[in-house]
C-alpha cells in the first residue's frame, strides 16, 4: 500500500466523523501508524514510502507535497469511499480503524511534541541521517511496547 492511500483513508474518516486533520497531524499520524503497525504486525510494513527526520518531526515526503498547499489549515479532500475502501481491506483496515480512534484525540502539537521526546526522532535529527530507517523503527517501537507491557504487570 502507499501512505498516500492511507492518507486518504484518514482523511475518508475525518469527513465521515467531523474530525479536523492538517497536513502537520496527518504526517505524525502516519508515522505513528506505520510504527505501530511494525509491532503488530512483525515483518510487514503498513506502507513502502520512506518516512523522513523533519524539523517539526516525522514526514512521508510524498504525502507531505501532495497535501502542502493546504499549509496549516484541515486538509479539505473530498475522499470517495468506493476508491479508498477498495484499497484499504481486511487486517489493513481493521488496524487503522483501531489506530485512528486512538490517536484521532491527540492534536498535531502533541504529536509533533511526542515525536521529539522520542530517541529515534531526535537521533536521525541530530545526526541529519535524512531517512528514518524501517528497521530502526521496528527495534524502537518493539522495545517501548515491551517496556509498557511490563510496566502494567
Amino acid at each position: 500500500m502507499k501512505a498516500l492511500d492511507v492518507a486518504k483513508y484518514f482523511l475518508y474518516k475525518a469527513n465521515s466523523s467531523g474530525d479536523l486533520i492538517s497536513n502537520l497531524k496527518l504526517q505524525k499520524l502516519l508515522y505513528y501508524a506505520q510504527a505501530w503497525y511494525l509491532v503488530n504486525f512483525k515483518k510487514e510494513v503498513l506502507f513502502e514510502d520512506a518516512i523522513e527526520a523533519w524539523d517539526l518531526g516525522p514526514v512521508v515526503p510524498s504525502v507531505y507535497h501532495y497535501f502542502k498547499d493546504f499549509r496549516h489549515t484541515p486538509i479539505d479532500c473530498d475522499v470517495k469511499s468506493s476508491t479508498i475502501l477498495g484499497k484499504v481491506r481486511g487486517k489493513d483496515r481493521e488496524y487503522l480503524d483501531e489506530f485512528y480512534n486512538k490517536f484521532i484525540r491527540y492534536t498535531a502539537t502533541d504529536l509533533v511534541n511526542m515525536s521529539h521526546n522520542e530517541k529515534l526522532w531526535k537521533t536521525a535529527f541530530k545526526n541529519q541521517i535524512k531517512i528514518i530507517n524501517i528497521e530502526d523503527m521496528r527495534a524502537y517501537y518493539c522495545e517501548l511496547y515491551n517496556k509498557q507491557a511490563k510496566a502494567k504487570n
